[in-house]
């Protein structure tokens, strides 16, 4: 009885140690991720973390479904929130319509965003295509064009654009994790293992 005791010990811990040297990783600055000049966050009480993304580019579709699954799962000391990259007038297009879902109130529209690029190769930068869209989601032509001609809405496109200089995003999907690191994918990390160094960034902040 002692032993059967014993051994069972002895397997529990094994297989926790196992667990543990399998599945987590200890990431690196420098190869995982970058640690930058520290920049204050909106709310110093949580731990902010800022996706830079476009709705043209794949891998931020690919990662698009992992996000909505971590969101889901993250703490709620953590201050999440997306900013469309603006460097060009087609991602400056598409920023606007990212902005235009938050102004409308229609988030579900972003995951139709990334389909009709991704899926029905629709370019989603002229009002002939985008407008019969929005109306898909119950927004008519005249709320379309008041949102994304809004002083609001122009505001937005001006400070992600100031906010992806000031963190140097050169290319997306990008996180920022409480102002300090900079996580993006590299030969050594690829798009479906961003997350994990996100959340490896934000437990090393916690404790």
């Amino acid at each position: 009885m002692f032993q059967d005791c014993i051994k069972t010990l002895l397997l529990t811990l094994f297989l926790g140690f196992f667990s543990t040297f399998t599945f987590s990783k200890d990431y690196q600055e420098g190869r995982h991720y970058q640690l930058i000049e520290p920049i204050p966050t909106r709310n110093p009480k949580k731990i902010e973390v800022i996706e830079f993304f476009w709705f043209g580019c794949g891998h931020c579709f690919s990662l698009e479904q992992l996000i909505a699954d971590w969101k889901g799962d993250i703490d709620e000391k953590v201050d999440f929130f997306r900013l469309p990259v603006v460097w060009n007038a087609q991602t400056k297009t598409h920023a606007k319509l990212f902005f235009a879902t938050e102004t409308l109130n229609v988030p579900e529209a972003i995951e139709g965003i990334f389909g009709a690029i991704h899926f029905n190769r629709k370019m989603m930068l002229s009002d002939k295509e985008v407008v019969p869209f929005f109306q898909g989601y119950g927004v008519e032509e005249d709320q379309y064009l008041a949102a994304v001609n809004s002083f609001g809405l122009k505001n937005n496109l001006r400070k992600a654009e100031l906010f992806a200089f000031k963190y140097g995003i050169k290319g997306v999907p990008a996180f920022i994790v409480n102002g300090k690191y900079k996580v993006s994918a590299t030969r050594e990390l690829g798009t479906d293992e961003l997350l994990n160094v996100v959340d490896f960034l934000i437990k090393k902040e916690q404790s």
